[in-house]
C-alpha cells in the first residue's frame, strides 16, 4: 500500500478514538495503532475503523513498524496512552523506528517533569517533541478539545494548523490551542487546569451539602439550573444540575452513589508543584484532601457513632449560597493563575495568562463565563483579585459570604474549599500578620534569625533570648 498518511494516532482507547474521529472529520488522513495483547486487545484499531464511518479511510495497525512506515515525512505521531509505564514502554519501542525531524506528541496526562526528561532525550535523538495537555474528556476530544502545548517550538509551527482544526473554538472563534513554552510547559498548564477543576468540583459538592439544609433535592436541582443562566454559568455547574435530575424509582440517583471520590493523581501533582514553588494554593490542597478523607469511609462511620451530628437548624438562603460560591470561584481562579505566574518565572516560560484563559474558555472541563471574563481581565497582567470584576462581586456578596461560613459552622457542615477561600482572602489583605510569632519561635529554638521591622536592611538578626 503506497498511500502515505498525514498523521498517526497511537492508542485507541476512549480519548485516542475520539481524537482520531476528530482528525478524520477535519479531512486529515490517519494511520491508527493499538498494541495486540492476546485475549485482551486484539485488532482494536481495525475494529474502531470498522465501527466509525469517519475512520473508514484510515489505515489500522497492530505492528508498530508497519504503522510508522505508512506516515509521510516528517512523521507526525500523536500518542494517546495512559501516563506512566505504558507511555514509557511505547517510547522505547518507537524511537528506534523514527528519523531525525519526525514529530512526536504525547497527549497523555504526563507529569511535566517526565515530559522535560522525554523532551531532552528526543532532542538528543534529533526528534521534535511536544507535550500536549488535552482537556475535554471523550466529548471534547471528539468535538474539539482544549490543547495546551509545550516543547519544541519548531514542531509546533509545523503542526499548529492541524491542531487548530481539531481544537475547540472560543466565543471569539479563536482556536483553544496555544504554545506555552519549552519542555513540560504544556503539561504544567494542564496540571494546573486539573487542580482548578478539583476545587471547582469540591465547591459544587459543598454547595449541595449546604443547600440540603434548606432545600429539597428537586429544589436544589432547579436552583442550580437557574444559576447556570447567570454569570455563574459553567460546564461543571451545568452537568451537576443535569445529573441531579436522574432517579432510580423514587430515589435521587445521587443518593445511590457511595461518597468516596477517586482521583488519578493530577490534583496531587498540582498541590505538590505549588508547594515546590512556595505558593499557597489552598483550594487545590483542600479539594485534594477532601477526596482523600472521603475514602476513609470506615473511619467516618465509626466516628459518627461517637460524636453527634446535630440536625441542621439554621436556614441558608439561595442568595447566601450563590455569593459564597461565586466568590470562592474567583479565589480558585486567582490562585491557579498566580501559580502559573510563579512557574513561568521559575522555569523561564513566557506565559500569557490571558491566552491561557482563552484556551480554557471552551472545550475543557473548567470552561465558564468567569473564564471568558478572565481573558479580558488578565490582558494587562492585573491580578484577578485586584480587578474591578472581583471588587464588584465582593461588594455585593462579602457579608453573605461571611454569614454563610458562620451558618456552616453552626450546622457542623464541612466546607473545606469555601472556608479555605475565605481564609486565603482574609490573609491576603492582612498587612501585618501573626507570622512574626512563628519567626520568633524559630529563632528561639533554632537560631534561624529574623528581619526587624525598624531596619530596611535584609540582614538576619537574633532576639534577646539568644544571649
Amino acid at each position: 500500500m503506497n498511500t502515505k498518511m498525514q498523521w498517526g494516532i497511537a492508542g485507541m482507547g476512549v480519548m485516542g478514538t475520539s481524537l482520531s474521529r476528530n482528525f478524520s472529520q477535519n479531512e486529515i488522513s490517519l494511520a491508527l495503532f493499538n498494541r495486540r495483547v492476546e485475549g485482551k486487545e486484539e485488532e482494536v484499531a481495525m475494529k474502531k475503523k470498522q465501527l466509525y464511518t469517519e475512520l473508514n479511510q484510515a489505515q489500522a495497525f497492530e505492528e508498530l513498524k508497519d504503522f510508522v512506515s505508512v506516515l509521510e515525512q516528517p512523521r507526525k505521531i500523536f500518542i494517546m496512552l495512559p501516563a506512566g509505564k505504558a507511555t514509557s514502554h511505547f517510547f522505547e519501542q518507537l524511537i528506534p523506528l523514527l528519523s531525525k525531524g519526525d514529530i512526536v506528541i504525547d497527549g497523555g496526562n504526563a507529569h511535566y517533569k517526565e515530559t522535560e526528561k522525554r523532551a531532552k532525550r528526543l532532542h538528543d535523538e534529533g526528534i521534535l517533541f511536544l507535550g500536549v495537555g488535552v482537556s475535554g474528556g471523550e466529548e471534547g476530544a471528539l468535538k474539539g478539545p482544549s490543547l495546551m502545548v509545550g516543547g519544541d517550538h519548531t514542531a509546533y509551527e509545523i503542526v499548529k494548523e492541524d491542531l487548530f482544526k481539531i481544537a475547540a473554538k472560543n466565543r471569539n472563534k479563536i482556536p483553544c490551542c496555544a504554545y506555552f513554552g519549552t519542555g513540560g510547559a504544556g503539561h504544567f498548564v494542564k496540571m494546573v487546569h486539573n487542580g482548578i477543576e478539583y476545587a471547582e468540583m469540591q465547591l459544587l459538592a459543598e454547595l449541595y451539602a449546604l443547600a440540603s439544609c434548606t432545600m429539597s433535592h428537586d429544589e436544589i436541582q432547579k436552583t442550580l439550573s437557574q444559576w447556570n443562566a447567570t454569570k455563574s454559568k459553567s460546564y461543571l455547574l451545568e452537568i451537576t444540575a443535569s445529573l441531579l435530575k436522574y432517579r432510580e424509582g423514587e430515589t435521587p440517583f445521587i443518593e445511590l452513589i457511595r461518597d468516596q471520590a477517586s482521583n488519578k493523581g493530577t490534583g496531587a501533582w498540582a498541590t505538590a508543584s505549588a508547594t515546590a514553588l512556595g505558593y499557597p494554593n489552598s483550594l487545590m490542597a483542600a479539594a485534594l484532601h477532601a477526596r482523600y478523607l472521603s475514602f476513609f469511609k470506615k473511619e467516618r462511620v465509626h466516628f459518627s457513632k461517637h460524636f453527634d451530628n446535630p440536625k441542621s437548624t439554621v436556614k441558608i438562603s439561595s442568595a447566601l449560597l450563590k455569593n459564597a460560591y461565586d466568590l470562592s470561584r474567583w479565589i480558585n481562579h486567582h490562585q491557579g493563575f498566580e501559580m502559573l505566574t510563579l512557574a513561568a518565572k521559575e522555569y523561564k516560560w513566557t506565559l500569557d495568562l490571558s491566552q491561557v484563559a482563552s484556551v480554557w474558555a471552551e472545550g475543557c472541563i473548567i470552561k465558564s463565563d468567569l473564564m471568558d471574563d478572565c481573558i479580558k481581565l488578565l490582558q494587562d497582567n492585573t491580578m484577578l483579585l485586584l480587578s474591578e470584576g472581583f471588587k464588584e462581586h465582593l461588594n455585593d456578596g462579602k457579608e453573605n459570604w461571611k454569614e454563610l461560613l458562620q451558618r456552616a459552622v453552626t450546622n457542623e457542615i464541612p466546607i473545606p474549599c469555601m472556608q479555605s477561600a475565605w481564609t486565603y482572602f482574609a490573609a491576603l489583605k492582612t498587612q501585618n500578620s501573626s507570622a512574626n510569632i512563628i519567626q520568633a519561635q524559630r529563632d528561639y529554638f533554632g537560631a534561624h534569625g529574623f528581619l526587624r521591622t525598624d531596619n530596611d536592611r535584609q540582614d538576619l538578626v537574633h532576639g534577646p533570648w539568644s544571649s
